[in-house]
Formats: C-alpha cells, structure tokens, sequence
C-alpha cells in the first residue's frame, strides 16, 4: 500500500514537472531567447519561427516532402543544452514537422535558425535516447535548430 502511494505521489510529481516544463516552452515560443537577435523572426502558420542567417542559391528548388536533404545541424533545448548535431543526410518525409516545415522554405546553401514549438517537434512524448545520437528530450519541448542546407534531391516515392 505504501509503495502504490509513494508511486502515485512520484506520478504525480513527475507530471507537475512536465506541465511546468511545458510552459516554460510556450513561453519561450511566445517570446523566444533568439540566438541572432539582429535578424527579423518570421512565423509561419502551423506556429514555426525561423530566422533567414544567409540566403543560398534562389535559383534552386526548395526541397519538397519527398526530398533526400544533406545538412549540417545543431538542436538546442531552450534551457541551452544540446541534444543533437553534426552532418546528416535525412529524407525530408522523416523528421519532425517542424524541422521539415522549416526544410521546405530554404534554397540549397542557405542557414536558418528553427524555433519549433513541441506540437511541431516530438510532441508529449518522451523520446529516450535515439539511435544516431539523439540526448534525451523531455515531452513538450520546443527546439531550436541552427541549419546549413548543403545539398538536396527530388526522391520518387513509390
């Protein structure tokens, strides 16, 4: 008995955690710490921010849903730690709808900064450690990407 209500307790506990965790997020969505605070913010309407570092080739096509995309990355939680970065080549399909939204709007040599609210990253969900290297990321977390598009190709998808 004393072991389900200290389990209950410790639920609980976690769970408080998480909603304070959680709106420490939409705070920072609301109004976010920019990591280039010279450049405009622009925000698209699923709720994505995004700062333009440096524009690329315009006259190449953006990537689309089915893209195969290189890019050199670094993911930040808001409390500065980071979960994730380096060089990868990803279909534009298989990440999180944020990052991919956020994909669809650069030409080819182009840095943007992500600010990607938890509806449009990994949602509630925890997301143990991943394979490829991912750190732990708490549920509700907005992320926040620094991205070089390098390369990108149209994929048929059959």
């Amino acid at each position: 008995m004393l072991l389900a209500a200290a389990t209950v307790i410790l639920t609980g506990c976690k769970q408080n955690n998480w909603l304070d965790w959680k709106v420490q997020n939409e705070l920072f969505m609301e109004n976010p710490t920019l990591l280039e605070p010279s450049l405009p913010v622009y925000t698209t309407a699923s709720g994505l921010k995004y700062q333009v570092e440096s524009q690329g080739n315009t006259w190449d096509t953006k990537p689309g849903s089915t893209s195969l995309v290189t890019v050199d990355y670094a993911g930040y939680l808001i409390n500065g730690s980071r979960f994730d970065g380096g060089t990868a080549q990803l279909y534009v399909a298989q990440v999180v709808s944020g990052f991919a939204e956020g994909l669809k709007l650069m030409n080819v040599h182009s840095d943007y900064i992500f600010y990607i609210p938890w509806e449009l990253g990994y949602g509630a969900n925890d997301n143990e450690a991943a394979e490829g290297g991912i750190a732990y990321i708490p549920p509700y977390s907005a992320l926040i990407f620094r991205v070089h598009l390098t390369a990108s190709q149209s994929q048929t998808v059959n």
